[in-house]
């Protein structure tokens, strides 16, 4: 691993983390207790998307005509595998704190069973995960691999998708939140929004540097 991918990996999740337990903690009041799983599961789905947003964009916005350095463009790699570890963990993470109903409450109906909004955000959630998991493992994939469906995971349509997939998840789940700055605790927006607004601007520059 690389100094630079190294400086930019602590970077970036100190700063989700200094959010997180500023926002939840401080402003909001969450208990220390609920760090562990609740929090933390909030500083690593931020921390993923941001890794997501530069690994997207660091080459076409060379191409559109950014300085960016070639140490930049070498920790890719690193960056992208990094960030779908931190949405897996985040994925595992979530699994356990969703199922309870006692964090999401609002995600539940009084049956226990998932609302509208509940299952299509967990719908999209699970289906951007599924295909980071392909995109990440393409670039793996072995040369006799079955290059037509390769080059189809790694085109600019795939990318629109995993796109509209990961921003429609984090848009069906906190958009209520969004459009109700008064409730922001602290200030602060939900971490939801952060990312989205981290990631939104992240897509459009890679797919226009393409």
């Amino acid at each position: 691993m690389s100094r630079i991918a190294l400086r930019i990996l602590w970077m970036t999740f100190l700063l989700c983390l200094v959010y997180a337990v500023s926002r939840y903690h401080v402003f909001e009041g969450v208990p220390a207790k609920d760090f562990p799983l609740y929090v933390l599961n909030k500083v690593l789905a931020l921390w993923g998307f941001a890794l997501l947003a530069i690994n997207f964009t660091l080459q076409p916005a060379k191409t559109l005509g950014a300085g960016i350095p070639d140490s930049w463009l070498a920790a890719r790699k690193t960056l992208g595998i990094s960030a779908f570890m931190a949405i897996l963990a985040h994925a595992f993470c979530s699994m356990l704190v969703f199922g309870s109903g006692g964090y999401y409450g609002k995600f539940f109906e009084a049956d226990q069973t998932l609302t509208a909004v509940g299952s299509w955000s967990m719908l999209l959630g699970i289906l951007s995960i599924v295909w980071l998991w392909l995109y990440n493992i393409s670039f793996k994939a072995p040369q006799e691999a079955d290059k037509p469906l390769l080059e189809l995971i790694s085109s600019k349509g795939s990318l629109i998708l995993v796109g509209l997939l990961a921003a429609g998840h984090v848009t069906v789940m906190g958009f209520k939140g969004w459009i109700n700055p008064g409730d922001w605790a602290g200030g602060m927006p939900p971490i939801t929004l952060v990312a989205f607004a981290i990631y939104l601007p992240a897509l459009v520059i890679g797919l226009r540097g393409r």
